[in-house]
């Protein structure tokens, strides 16, 4: 299956394809933010084999595409394909996609090229664009070579301290905030695993994309320990919980019993109703609340509207980032260091 983000320019570009290949196009049609939709919708849509993109549904800069693509190819092995009509083969975005390895791009402008440029991009091979002749240091080699920062290690007084993060609604980044706060703690001197405490299955999927190596009942990615349920190999400092989403009625006793509690929340116009009622319901005990994906510009009004308590969290696109929210991290668990 291929999935297609477009514009609605462009909705009928890949028909021919379908009917060539006889392979179904599953149409997303609209303006998209490449980023959000890469952290929070892709996994509805990991079972397809390419995945489309025309540059004029993407709202973000070239730049920031091309960041979105490199965190797509850490999480998912599908063949990109970018279509961006009329590009220029000296341009830096072209540049930078063939030294990502992303090297299936339409740039052609007549349809009949297009067309042809399209074939290739789905045949077994695919497109082989060859690098630039001049050096040229990418995106990603830039963050590469970037000076290394010193780690700094803490030292932890707690032996299986329950962290239980739940969410106001779907999707609003409970995983990838406890997969990150499990990298974290690793990385800083502690110990801490992940424990799926919801019916979502996306550990499932997850060990399904990366294989990783199992021992006992946990599997092993980035040096941290995962787990399906809470049958764990070991003591930890921290054991961390993924409640999912926070029920209306009952609170799941994982996050009611758990010693350290922390709700989730975004911003979008439809889920901050949500975001204030859920909150409501952990009056009675303490939470700490982060707003992720929040723009600037909307953090005074949560601050104002919902609760001045909230903390609001950097955008991570990596299941196993332990840096964008250290601070944080480390302003939640500082009364565990020695």
């Amino acid at each position: 299956m291929i999935l297609y983000l477009t514009s609605s320019s462009k909705v009928n570009l890949l028909d021919f394809i379908e009917i060539e290949l006889e392979m179904p196009i599953k149409k997303l049609i609209g303006s998209f933010s490449l980023n959000s939709f890469v952290v929070k919708d892709m996994r509805f849509y990991n079972h397809v084999r390419y995945v489309a993109i025309e540059r004029g549904a993407i709202k973000e800069t070239d730049k920031e595409m091309v960041q979105a693509l490199l965190s797509f190819q850490m999480m998912y092995k599908m063949r990109i394909i970018v279509i961006s009509e009329g590009l220029l083969e000296s341009s830096p975005i072209l540049q930078e996609l063939i030294q990502a390895d992303i090297q299936n791009v339409v740039i052609a402008e007549k349809i009949d090229k297009i067309q042809d440029e399209l074939r290739e991009c789905f045949s077994d091979v695919g497109m082989l664009r060859r690098k630039a002749e001049r050096e040229f240091i990418s995106l990603e080699a830039m963050l590469q070579l970037a000076p290394v920062e010193e780690v700094t290690q803490f030292r932890f007084n707690c032996t299986n301290v329950i962290i239980a993060i739940a969410g106001c609604d779907r999707r609003v980044g409970v995983t990838t905030t406890a997969f990150n706060l499990v990298c974290w703690i690793n990385a800083h001197g502690g110990t801490a695993c992940y424990v799926e405490a919801n019916s979502n299955n996306h550990l499932a999927h997850i060990i399904q994309l990366f294989k990783p190596k199992q021992s006992g009942s946990a599997f092993i990615m980035e040096d941290s320990d995962f787990y399906f349920n809470k049958e764990l190999n070991q003591d930890y400092n921290f054991i961390i919980f993924d409640i999912g989403v926070l029920k209306e009625r009952n609170l799941q006793e994982a996050f009611l019993n758990a010693d350290i509690r922390i709700l989730c929340g975004s911003a979008m116009p439809y889920e901050l109703v949500g975001f204030y009622r859920a909150l409501e319901r952990c009056q009675n005990f303490s939470v700490h609340a982060l707003g992720l994906f929040v723009p600037d510009n909307i953090k005074p009004y949560l601050s104002q509207s919902i609760s001045k308590n909230i903390v609001y969290c950097n955008s991570s696109h990596d299941l196993f980032d332990s840096k964008s929210n250290s601070g944080i991290f480390e302003m939640f668990l500082k009364e565990h260091f020695i």
